[in-house]
């Protein structure tokens, strides 16, 4: 399949402080003002006016067969945009293929593979150190929006497309088992009869009943997909970067503190805007974006966040109850010696009266001042 509109969805992590300045890109100007008008006309004000988004410019991505050989790299033009939530500092690099003239499951096998290359000014950047330049981190998986004309579906490639592989491999020549097939793309989530759109956790095929043939953008009617897309991805952004967080924060340190815990959790809170189940005003666009985000398994990451927070909730409870019994055995010591210090303090003056010696009273003072100095460490401690 060719002459589609491909999207390459990539969720990162940080805002882009110093936007580079970059020539006007007419793709991405459509793309942008089709997005920001769809929205607004869809969806709840509040997380509309949350998301903004940027031209990063004009660029090539390379496209190669499957021997993944980089002395032959054909060199397709796309433009590349920056949606970003400041709040949650989440965003989506987004790189447009307009009316892509190659084989489109070769373009899903070269980002399935992690072999995204991008020439920008005639230099040359893996994926990864386009990210590195901008300093912005990867936060999830990559996915990729194909739409085209539903004249040009075809069912085993739909299947290709969905897996994110090349359907005319160089590398083998095995194919996906019939079994596969059968599951992938057999149900259309389409909610209205203007298009077909099937989805899994790798991809998004869309096909519309009246696609341009022509270089022209369909944005405005690809722009709803779009936009559920981006906040889908925002979704899996979220969740990725917060499991990740806590698992290298075990790592790092097996006692995680309870507010190391609240810092990661209120964090995670940023996001909140994201998950509001009322984010679009029409019912059928509200159940559409449950069905993406189902098929890009949120829940199934949300699942293993739960885990993970009750994990480093119990270390934390289990910390502070330690903590507790050692402050507890410390003031009981420190209430011996103050009761011995004031026995100490009685005898010796009923032995001064005994023989009419006036006595310094100083043994009960040094007491207080030790349980003073203690309860200071206490605190100290439980801040921590």
């Amino acid at each position: 399949m060719t002459n589609s509109d491909i999207i390459i969805m990539i969720p990162v992590e940080g805002i882009i402080k110093d936007l580079p300045s970059v020539e006007d890109d007419e793709v991405g100007r459509i793309y942008i003002q089709a997005l920001d008008t769809t929205s607004k006309y869809e969806c709840n004000s509040t997380i509309v006016n949350s998301i903004e988004r940027k031209s990063l410019g004009k660029a090539e991505i390379a496209y190669l067969s499957d021997e993944y050989d980089f002395s032959k790299i054909k060199w397709i033009e796309c433009s590349i945009i920056y949606s970003y939530q400041k709040i949650s500092n989440l965003g989506v690099l987004q790189i447009i293929i307009q009316k892509c003239t190659e084989e489109d499951s070769q373009i899903g096998d070269i980002v399935s593979s992690n072999n995204i290359s991008l020439k920008l000014c005639d230099r040359e950047l893996r994926l990864n150190q386009y990210i590195e330049y901008l300093k912005l981190g990867i936060s999830g998986e990559i996915r990729c929006i194909y739409c085209n004309d539903i004249k040009e579906k075809d069912e085993n490639q739909l299947k290709y497309l969905l897996a994110g592989e090349t359907e005319q491999s160089e590398h083998s020549d095995y194919k996906i088992s019939e079994a596969v097939k059968e599951d992938l793309g057999k149900d259309n989530l389409a909610k209205y009869d203007f298009y077909e759109l099937y989805a899994s956790t790798r991809a998004i095929v869309y096909f519309l009943m009246d696609y341009s043939d022509e270089n022209t953008p369909d944005y405005e009617r690809e722009a709803l997909l779009l936009f559920i897309c981006e906040i889908a991805i925002l979704q899996n952004a979220a969740i990725s970067r917060i499991n990740r967080q806590i698992v290298d924060e075990l790592l790092q340190n097996s006692s995680i503190s309870s507010r190391k815990t609240l810092k990661l959790q209120t964090e995670f809170g940023k996001t909140v805007l994201l998950w509001d189940n009322s984010v679009f005003n029409y019912y059928l666009a509200q159940e559409l974006s449950d069905n993406i985000v189902k098929a890009f398994n949120t829940d199934r990451l949300m699942e293993e966040y739960k885990r993970n927070s009750k994990h480093i909730e119990h270390i934390a409870s289990l910390k502070n109850g330690i903590a507790a019994d050692v402050e507890a055995k410390i003031l009981n010591i420190i209430a011996f010696i103050l009761s011995i210090s004031q026995l100490i303090e009685l005898i010796r003056g009923i032995a001064g009266f005994v023989k009419g010696k006036e006595v310094v009273f100083g043994a009960g003072g040094v007491g207080v001042l030790l349980l003073i100095v203690v309860i200071l460490i206490i605190n100290k401690r439980r801040k921590r």
